[in-house]
């Protein structure tokens, strides 16, 4: 078996690329599955009002509420999982929520934005929204807004909310060869290439595979059949963007966790499948 090699193309506060060697495609998708689906953050899932005279019924603001990220890279390690705390009867559960307070008010010719930065945790400072600059609601004069919001664990495949990632693809590695013999370095190629994988540079046609989206453009304007387009069967590109919620390298980790404690789980059911056979002479 070739030896897995791992490279980070590319990485910041929230994306991060990943080039995976001589791991089976289906490995990575199921990464990608489980980032989308599995991996778990704190979002709003309850919102109780106290006041609310602004021009947005009360289910708009909780939605609005529930759709804003929030930091959960101390939470994911603190409080129970979803399966535990997802029902109301939970809400008094110790390690299942916390709670996030909003006030705001205006005067007689006040008009004002209340923003997420308005949410104030108030008994776990590890858990607020990812951003001050979110707008929830415009309140026109005289218009006031009080609410307690409940915030747990949960992940994607219950709601949007939850999941840590607003992209999560995984492509194929573009492999070019260009035959010298047939090419002329006319730049046909190059002038077509929405992402400028091919370029002439010193008369010569350069090329530049990580720039490539297999749109096949070449392919099809070069009229001396020079280039031929395909990729890597043992290279992989994952590349993911956080919410902000998590962040990148703490994605990747829980996700590799996730992914091995189900196939654990999935192993022991079929010992248990094969004890139940034998026992039974099947």
């Amino acid at each position: 078996m070739k030896d897995i090699s791992l490279e980070i193309l590319e990485k910041s506060d929230n994306v991060l690329k990943i080039r995976f060697k001589n791991v089976p495609l289906a490995i990575v998708n199921a990464i990608r599955r489980v980032i989308l689906e599995e991996v778990p953050t704190m979002a709003v899932d309850y919102v109780i009002f106290r006041n609310n005279t602004s021009v947005l019924h009360d289910e708009i603001i909780a939605h609005r509420i529930g759709l804003i990220p929030l930091t959960s890279d101390e939470a994911v390690e603190r409080y129970l999982p979803p399966e535990e705390c997802s029902d109301e009867k939970s809400l008094n559960k110790p390690g299942c929520f916390t709670t996030l307070v909003l006030e705001a008010e205006t005067g007689d010719d006040e008009i004002k934005t209340v923003y997420s930065g308005d949410l104030k945790p108030i008994d776990d400072p590890t858990v607020k929204p990812i951003s001050d600059k979110i707008p929830i609601v415009v309140l026109g004069p005289n218009q006031r807004l009080v609410l307690e919001a409940k915030a747990r664990l949960g992940r994607g495949k219950e709601h949007i909310k939850w999941s840590p990632v607003t992209i999560a693809v995984s492509t194929y590695v573009a492999k070019i060869i260009v035959d010298s013999k047939r090419c002329t370095t006319c730049g046909s190629c190059a002038n077509y290439c929405p992402t400028g994988a091919l370029s002439i540079k010193n008369s010569k046609l350069v090329v530049d595979e990580s720039k490539c989206n297999l749109c096949r453009q070449c392919v099809r304007v070069c009229d001396y059949d020079a280039i031929d387009l395909s990729w890597y069967q043992d290279m992989y590109d994952l590349k993911i963007e956080s919410t902000g919620a998590l962040s990148v390298e703490k994605i990747i980790t829980l996700a590799v966790k996730e992914l091995i404690r189900k196939l654990d789980d999935f192993l022991q059911s079929l010992g248990q499948i094969e004890e139940s056979g034998a026992s039974t002479g099947g």
